[in-house]
């Protein structure tokens, strides 16, 4: 595990350290060092807060099987006294696991109820909390037998989806882009099924709620110990890629109140503490909103939080040192977030699919929006992750072209 160091601040306040977290942990880092504080990161190479000048020290940990344990063993060295902040999901867990090892050492994890935070890492028990807590919830069964696969392949509808119960387990596996598994009808359920099985991954057969992809919107707050929360926010999915189950590429802030209304009751429900984020789908059957998950850390959309104007990260440093923290009232509606490599990739799947075109699509982008880690002042997290990402989508690209070209001539 290698580190890479530059130029820490001197400071009063203690040291926050990120773990993991793409370019949401980009967000973090600069909102914080702009509060004067030592900002330390773990991560993958791919990790593009190793080349912000927000970053004082960067620790590389290989993303893999086993990451969990990697993140602990490191952690036995690291910079003691610092504020715990955990921006992926192998991170949360050894939060949720190991709080009294942690603050032994001396570290101040982030806030949170641990059973709670286990349970919103496994989509089974999720979605069991939900329904207990009379939250619209899609039709699932686990499946972790063969059996109870071929039962669940007789009772769906198709198409349905497989998802992992432990999605950042299946993502050290195949990527952190794949989220589920399609089936259009049994044989192909089963097919999926058996991939799983070999991979060791349990999985979670679920019914596509329908709608389209800007039919998605999220819920944020922070819950204090007494249950009070500190701010409610909402934003809308306008696009993701991949289309349907990929991550956002396009959205805005808005004020939709149902969301609001059901991600509070969820919240409370389950009784989550500290950073709480559950993402709806509007039910074009009946119009309700049903969840599709829950994330009890940052997520890709800090950015636009923040910029909306509540900065959830660094109301979960202030917490987890003990200062104070007030109430936010409020924020900016209408704040759009563009992701221009992956909304363009989508921008041929939606047209592919007949539901968007181009004239639509530059339309849409006829507003002023924001890029997700794009800063003049700290442009090196944008330069690391276009040199990390530029290849493959060569490679795509390419691969796409010879397909054309190749159905042309038949």
């Amino acid at each position: 595990m290698a580190t890479k160091r530059t130029n820490a601040r001197r400071t009063a306040l203690p040291a926050a350290l990120l773990l993991g977290g793409d370019h949401m942990a980009v967000s973090a880092a600069r909102s914080l060092a702009a509060l004067e504080i030592d900002v330390h990161a773990a991560g993958d190479d791919l990790d593009p807060v190793q080349a912000s000048r927000a970053c004082a020290s960067f620790a590389l940990i290989p993303r893999a099987k086993g990451m969990s344990e990697r993140y602990l063993e490191w952690l036995e060295e690291g910079p003691r006294g610092a504020v715990l902040l955990p921006c992926d999901d192998e991170s949360l867990e050894v939060v949720a696991r190991n709080r009294p090892l942690l603050e032994g050492w001396g570290y101040r994890p982030v806030e949170a109820n641990d059973e709670v935070l286990l349970a919103m890492l496994d989509k089974e028990r999720t979605y069991t909390l939900s329904r207990a807590a009379g939250i619209p919830t899609p039709r699932t069964a686990a499946v972790r037998t063969l059996d109870e696969a071929a039962a669940a392949a007789r009772a769906f509808d198709y198409p349905c989806a497989l998802k992992p119960l432990q999605s950042h387990l299946f993502a050290q596996l195949v990527g952190v882009s794949a989220k589920v598994y399609v089936a259009h009808d049994p044989a192909e359920l089963m097919r999926w099924f058996d991939v799983a099985v070999e991979m060791g991954i349990e999985m979670l057969v679920t019914e596509i709620v329908p709608g389209g992809d800007e039919e998605f919107c999220s819920y944020y707050s922070y819950f204090l110990p007494d249950g009070t929360p500190l701010f409610h926010f909402t934003k809308h999915k306008l696009r993701q890629y991949p289309i349907r189950f990929g991550l956002t590429c396009y959205q805005e802030t808005v004020w939709e109140p149902e969301v609001a209304e059901v991600g509070f009751r969820f919240l409370e429900g389950v009784g989550l503490r500290g950073v709480g984020n559950v993402e709806f789908k509007r039910d074009s059957r009946d119009g309700t909103w049903k969840i599709i998950e829950c994330n009890h850390r940052f997520t890709l959309a800090n950015e636009i939080v923040r910029l909306a104007g509540i900065d959830i990260p660094a109301i979960a440093y202030r917490r987890a040192a003990g200062l104070p923290v007030e109430p936010i009232h409020g924020y900016k509606l209408g704040v759009r977030m563009w992701t221009p490599l992956d909304d363009a990739q989508a921008f041929l799947q939606y047209r592919s699919a007949g539901e968007l075109t181009l004239v639509g699509w530059v339309l849409s982008l006829l507003r002023r929006w924001h890029l997700p880690m794009w800063r003049l002042s700290d442009p090196g997290p944008t330069f690391h992750r276009a040199r990390s990402r530029l290849p493959g989508l060569a490679r795509s690209i390419a691969r796409r072209l010879v397909s054309r070209v190749r159905g042309s001539r038949t």
